[in-house]
């Protein structure tokens, strides 16, 4: 059994036992003994990459986008920014770095979503300057229409905020992310819509379209030095 799964293995075990036994006010049971076969086995699809996480190459690359806001309360209109996605964690995560603006100030922010094999869904976080605390996020994937749903929940100011967020595909090179308040009366009501259109599809396809235009150089300074 490898160093990294026995760590794993005794964080599981140790995490449940002292929570459960925290919960009841006792003290916690000593650690179970494990079959180190079957624990090595459950980690190594635990942190197997699947056809979820391979979903996520599609979305690497550098993307630029128009954002409207219409929070209740709030300006609003639509500016124009920046977003890149690559992979992280073996092809585990995506991780997207936005740059934008909001009412005249720069906006940034970072997000991460990965699919966890042991909850058997998409989750996710992020993170803006426009506030200190973590949205974390969870939901599904259509096969058939290609749209994902998720929900989030941050604490604000004013207290818990819950929200639905809807990635929409318009094509290869462009999709919508909408998302909409969650009201206590299990309505919904839309905050934000940002499209984003891919403005270079990988670092391999830059780098080969600055060879061909390195070739394209030669040639022509192989013709210039031909007529000389």
């Amino acid at each position: 059994m490898s160093t990294r799964a026995r760590f794993l293995s005794l964080s599981l075990v140790l995490a449940t036992a002292f929570g459960a036994a925290s919960l009841r006010g006792e003290e916690p049971a000593k650690t179970p003994e494990l079959d180190p076969a079957a624990m090595q086995k459950m980690m190594a699809e635990y942190a197997r990459v699947t056809e979820h996480h391979e979903g996520f190459k599609h979305a690497v690359g550098k993307w630029s986008t128009e954002m409207t806001c219409s929070m209740p309360g709030a300006p609003s209109g639509t500016t124009s920014g920046t977003a890149t996605f690559r992979l992280l964690m073996g092809g585990r995560f995506l991780q997207q770095n936005f740059q934008g603006e909001y009412d005249g100030q720069k906006f940034t922010g970072m997000g991460l979503t990965g699919y966890d094999n042991a909850q058997k869904k998409y989750v996710g976080i992020w993170i803006d300057n426009m506030g200190t605390g973590i949205m974390h996020t969870s939901g599904s994937y259509n096969e058939k229409t290609h749209v994902m749903t998720e929900t989030g929940e941050s604490v604000m100011p004013t207290g818990p905020m819950k929200m639905k967020m809807v990635t929409k595909p318009v094509d290869d090179d462009k999709f919508v992310f909408t998302m909409f308040m969650l009201t206590p009366d299990g309505g919904e009501q839309q905050i934000m819509e940002i499209t984003y259109t891919r403005t270079k599809k990988s670092e391999k396809a830059e780098k080969a379209g600055k060879t061909e235009k390195t070739k394209a150089a030669a040639k022509a300074s192989a013709k210039t030095g031909a007529k000389e």
